[in-house]
């Protein structure tokens, strides 16, 4: 079944907008004006590969479509005089094999309730399938999400899809590492940084003057000594490095006391000289060297600290400790010189400098691996690369596990029902050969024929008939009996020839034109557009008729059926028709209109309107620009002639129109047109050039203004 047809860039349908013909039922009834462009529709179901309709589509259920299309192109097609295809249909003289038929008939409709079940489950399970696939990449991608913003994103050239990257994942097998996605970021976000140049070799620490810092010497106590009479009292007093230190400051010729301004006793200062005696001042000369050479030595190191960048915040820390430990044992050095009577420890730096140094050799490791890599900087990242994909598809491995194991359980399931269905379509593929069978056992054209003729003295077309042409491929061949065969055709009138086609169109639907066909009618779809269009009012219906016996009822004998036609009457029957056997639930209404382009729209029951209301309703469309406002001066004609003539008012009528066209000479063109009664008026012209259809319909509302009947064009304009 044809679920909505698509239309686009083919006659008067817009290239740039695609009209829906839709949603469709199993009978579609469609109304719309000779060139509105209600035939494109059948022409496109007829041709659908033609090259013009590449534009346009169908939206159908699975399976080849079998369609019969009744239009121009079918009459000219089978009716150019001549002999036509015989159709071939079922008579009663194989009672055996109508039974086989019907029963192959039957099978074939229970196998493809079977199939739909079989393929629907199929198709159940691929859509689950598929959501689960989607979930999948879904879980990969986001995982590739992470990476994009790390230094790894170079890694992920190439699989820049959804689709590429599952595939590339699937397609590696799974291996274990130890690698981190930090780890591994940051070792490609140090050779992509690295611009070429090494990195610097971090020096070990080396303290010459290490030695120093056990020296026994700043243990001790450095003291006077006691063979001057003067050691004495210096001792008692504890003062000797005071007394020692201003020894810088005195004048040894001053025989004054700088204290007590007193003369000062003989040899007082070769008595006090004698108080620091040679070994008080040897060992102040040691202490002044381990100074010198400790503070060389530390400074040296500081300035090594200091001028170094040390690569983690352990070393940092470790080498602002060490630091501190020889600024402190300067200071403790200096404090001993200061006061050799105190007793001093310097703070070993052994440790610290053993695990700075041992740190040191660690991150030197570090920084020879690195530039080594340098050196080879294309192929170290292609291996980081490469271990990043390994890391990559371990990451998914869970995600992977989860989801592998239910695709493969609806790959199988798919699988079985894939098998079942061609199974049930062999099965039908025999029935077929049975329906063949029993056809060329019961298949003649004589029982469409005998229909065809029938229906033709039930409409009154009288002096020709059918006749059947014997040959290799029985046909069907119109004759008179007073006139030779090749001119019968030509004969007929419009109407004559309409009914003829489409008595034998109705025959080509429920039969067929190959007598070994395995195509079942109930799988049929049925296309007529505009059966009465040469027709009189006379077989609107009749035409009806016809269409509701052999196309309508029973319900089961086609698979969906559109009627389109420009005729209000034919189209309010069919709509009856329709309510009358209890089947408007399954039949939808449609109007084609046209303004620049064609359109379709739905139509309600309660919108279908007698002739009257379809002129007013077809003057609104050309205001809302859903009709060409050509078409208004003729609708206004129409509508002036049914209502004055009803009410007998044409006398008032012709007056409105000849003060209006006084009154607004220029809009005379128009009121000359509407007025009937002035057909051979040189003024009245049908060529109105560019029109505005606002301005026709306000000069219309004049003319009801102008009678009295203002009131009714309201009400007109309003529910039309």
């Amino acid at each position: 079944m044809i679920r909505n047809v698509s239309l686009s860039n083919i006659s008067s349908y817009s290239p740039a907008t695609t009209v829906v013909f839709g949603p469709l039922k199993r009978i579609n009834l469609v109304y719309g004006l000779n060139g509105s462009g209600k035939s494109t529709i059948g022409n496109f179901l007829q041709s659908r590969d033609l090259p013009a309709f590449r534009n346009c589509s169908l939206d159908e259920d699975s399976g080849e479509l079998d369609i019969c299309v009744y239009n121009q192109s079918f009459i000219e097609k089978n009716f150019h005089g001549g002999s036509q295809p015989g159709v071939f249909t079922l008579n009663q003289g194989n009672i055996e094999a109508e039974q086989a038929l019907l029963a192959a008939e039957e099978k074939i409709k229970e196998l493809d309730v079977i199939e739909k079940e079989e393929m629907q489950s199929g198709s159940d399970a691929k859509r689950a399938q598929v959501a689960l696939e989607d979930a999948l990449k879904e879980g990969v991608w986001a995982l590739r999400k992470q990476v994009e913003s790390t230094p790894l994103r170079y890694c992920l050239q190439g699989p820049n899809t959804k689709d590429r990257l599952i595939e590339k994942i699937l397609a590696m097998e799974f291996l274990e590492t130890n690698d981190k996605l930090e780890e591994l970021s940051s070792e490609a976000d140090d050779l992509l940084k690295a611009n070429d140049q090494p990195r610097p070799s971090i020096r070990r620490l080396v303290l010459d003057a290490q030695r120093i810092e056990g020296a026994t010497l700043f243990q001790e106590q450095i003291t006077a000594s006691d063979e001057s009479y003067l050691s004495a009292l210096i001792l008692a007093l504890g003062n000797s490095d005071w007394v020692k230190h201003s020894l810088n400051f005195i004048n040894e010729s001053t025989e004054q006391c700088p204290l007590c301004q007193q003369k000062l006793p003989e040899d007082f200062y070769r008595h006090l000289r004698k108080v620091f005696d040679t070994t008080y001042e040897e060992r102040i000369r040691v202490l002044e060297s381990l100074r010198g050479q400790y503070t060389h030595s530390a400074v040296g190191l500081i300035s090594q600290i200091d001028s170094s960048t040390y690569p983690n915040a352990k070393l940092t820390q470790l080498t602002s400790e060490l630091k501190a430990v020889l600024i402190e044992n300067i200071r403790l050095i200096e404090d001993k010189l200061r006061t050799p009577s105190i007793a001093v420890t310097l703070v070993s730096s052994t440790d610290l400098i053993v695990q700075i140094n041992e740190l040191i050799s660690v991150e030197q490791v570090g920084i020879d691996t690195f530039n080594a890599k340098l050196r080879d900087k294309s192929r170290h990242l292609e291996l980081i690369t490469n271990r990043f994909w390994v890391w990559f598809r371990s990451a998914c491995d869970e995600l992977l596990k989860e989801s592998q194991q239910e695709i493969t359980n609806y790959k199988v399931a798919r699988e079985v029902k894939r098998d079942a269905v061609l199974g049930i379509r062999r099965q039908k593929e025999q029935q077929r050969q049975v329906m063949a069978q029993s056809r060329m056992q019961i298949t003649n054209i004589d029982q469409a024929i005998g229909n065809i003729n029938s229906w033709l003295t039930v409409l009154g077309l009288q002096g020709f008939q059918l006749t059947r042409e014997d040959g290799e491929v029985p046909q069907y061949r119109l004759q008179r009996s007073d006139e030779s065969q090749d001119k019968v055709f030509k004969s007929l009138s419009e109407g004559e020839k309409t009914l003829i086609s489409f008595l034998y169109f109705l025959e080509v639907c429920n039969g067929e034109l190959d007598a070994e066909s395995t195509k079942q009618k109930s799988d049929r779809i049925v296309v007529i557009d505009d059966p009465i269009s040469s027709l009189s009012h006379n077989y609107v219906y009749d035409v009806a008729s016809l269409i509701r016996q052999n196309v309508l009822l029973p319900a089961i004998r086609f698979k969906q059926v559109i009627v389109l036609t420009h005729n209000l009457f034919f189209f309010h029957e069919l709509v009856k028709l329709t309510e009358d056997d209890n089947v408007a639930g399954e039949t939808t209404l449609f109007k084609v209109s046209k303004a620049a382009h064609s359109g379709i729209q739905s139509l309600r029951k309660e919108d279908i309107r007698n002739d009257y209301h379809a002129f007013w309703h077809t003057i609104k469309d050309a205001l809302g620009g859903r009709a060409s406002s050509v078409v208004v001066p003729n609708m206004m004609r129409n509508i002036l002639e049914y209502y004055f003539s009803f009410i007998h008012r044409k006398d008032r009528l012709r007056k409105a129109l000849d003060d209006l066209s006084t009154q607004h000479p220029e809009f005379r063109a128009l009121y000359r047109y509407i007025n009937r009664e002035s057909h051979s008026d040189a003024v009245n012209l049908t060529e109105f050039g560019e029109i505005n259809a606002h301005q026709f319909v306000e000069q219309f509302r004049r003319v009801f203004v102008e009678t009295g009947n203002e009131e009714h064009f309201e009400r007109m304009m309003t529910i039309a």
